[in-house]
């Protein structure tokens, strides 16, 4: 009934569109065939255009040829008409063209309704494209980008070039040594202030250890009492640093500039360490420490317990150490005080406890060659190795046997196989902070 209904309209607007002359006939445009694309065009609907007119093919330009099937399609029409937001006007002109062409009859150019057929077309091939085919363009690799090196320092350029290390620089109680495996580019050093211990001695572990540092020497006697006396005033030590800068660029360090501390002690030397690490936020600027068979503690007068609060300075930075965030290195002996206050070994419990470091069985001892004060080897003795070790994070505790005086030395003259090296590594892996 609708066809039959839609077709007597076709028929009398097409009397009534008689009346006026035909155009000079333009090319044919015919619309698709049902089975050309048939599903993309009801899915998907173009915006509607802002008019008619700014879609449709001007009347005086030729239209070209569509090509197609010859055979008219309602249905798609209906939908490219609707979804091109034609008026209702040209929905009605095109069903009526479309009707009209089911009946027999050509719509030819000459027809004022060839534009909105014409219109249909465009949609056709602008509004609805054909479905396109996305291809994955292959991923180039992504190349790391090779960093050029950085250019290396002429040997004239480097600021140690005319360092002096022939002799050593004197400073009030003590030295300044320059070892020769000390080296410095760009006029940064490392200072390692050792507290107690023959200057020789001390600068033959240095040697042997390799320690890229400079490193101060200070002795005030036998007693720890001297020590901590003058090293917790908190004015002493940085005249001290003072005097090493001055005395690096004296003796030809250019651009010299302190970079990391370390605090190294033998014996009563662990009573100045104390008084620094006790000075308020001293311990920030120092970034080791090592202790070789020197720390020691009280006892309480009523249960006879260990006096925690002169081990706190330890304590606490044996706690950064655990935590990797700064380095602590602790040998110990066997010996047991005469006097009234604890040993080595004992005070180095009380730290293991607080940073709950376990003890293992050390290595125990073999043959290996003893180095003499100048750095040559001598004839084999029985090596110097650990009955016990604790190591948690940058804090490591070395217990060595012995109970006699040599014994106890022996943690001065072997510094460079036990304490040293730990240093020479943190420093080697651990930035400058």
């Amino acid at each position: 009934m609708l066809n039959l209904t839609l077709a007597l309209c076709g028929i009398r607007l097409a009397s009534w569109l008689s009346m006026f002359p035909a155009e000079p006939n333009r090319a044919e445009v015919q619309l698709p065939h049902e089975d050309d694309e048939p599903t993309l065009i009801f899915r998907r609907a173009p915006a509607p255009p802002a008019s008619l007119a700014g879609l449709a093919m001007p009347v005086e330009a030729p239209a070209p040829v569509m090509a197609a099937p010859t055979r008219r399609s309602t249905s798609r029409l209906i939908a490219l008409s609707a979804g091109a937001g034609l008026s209702f006007a040209a929905v009605l002109g095109a069903l009526v063209s479309v009707q009209l062409g089911a009946a027999g009859f050509d719509l030819r150019a000459s027809s004022v309704l060839q534009p909105a057929a014409a219109a249909a077309a465009v949609l056709r091939t602008r509004g609805v494209a054909e479905p396109v085919e996305v291809k994955a363009e292959p991923v180039a690799p992504v190349k790391a980008k090779v960093e050029a090196a950085a250019p290396a320092i002429a040997p004239a350029d480097r600021a140690d070039a005319t360092l002096d290390r022939a002799a050593v620089i004197p400073i009030p109680d003590g030295i300044i040594t320059i070892p020769a495996s000390f080296s410095s580019p760009d006029g940064a050093y490392d200072l390692v202030v050792h507290f107690h211990g023959v200057n020789d001695v001390v600068q033959a572990g240095v040697d042997r250890a390799g320690l890229n540092a400079v490193v101060m020497i200070i002795n005030m006697g036998i007693s720890s009492a001297a020590y901590e006396t003058r090293f917790s005033i908190r004015s002493y030590l940085p005249v001290l640093l003072a005097r090493a800068q001055t005395a690096l660029e004296a003796r030809g360090l250019r651009d010299a500039r302190l970079r990391r501390v370390a605090l190294s002690a033998f014996s009563a030397g662990y009573a100045a360490v104390r008084g620094l690490l006790n000075q308020p936020g001293f311990s920030d600027k120092v970034d080791a420490v090592l202790l070789l068979d020197g720390i020691h503690t009280g006892y309480m007068p009523l249960d006879h317990s260990l006096d925690m609060e002169r081990l706190k300075p330890f304590g606490r930075f044996a706690e950064l150490a655990a935590a990797g965030k700064k380095l602590m290195s602790i040998t110990h002996s066997e010996i047991i005080p005469n006097g009234d206050y604890a040993g080595t070994h004992e005070s180095t419990d009380a730290l293991l406890k607080l940073t709950g470091a376990q003890r293992a069985p050390g290595e125990g001892a073999d043959a290996q060659a003893v180095y003499e004060l100048t750095g040559g080897a001598s004839e084999a003795r029985p090596r110097f190795l650990p009955l016990s070790e604790a190591h948690k994070g940058a804090f490591h505790v070395r217990g060595y046997p012995g109970t006699q005086k040599p014994d106890h030395v022996r943690h001065l003259t072997r510094m460079a196989e036990t304490a040293l090296p730990d240093l020479v590594r943190y420093w080697s892996e651990t930035p400058a902070r």
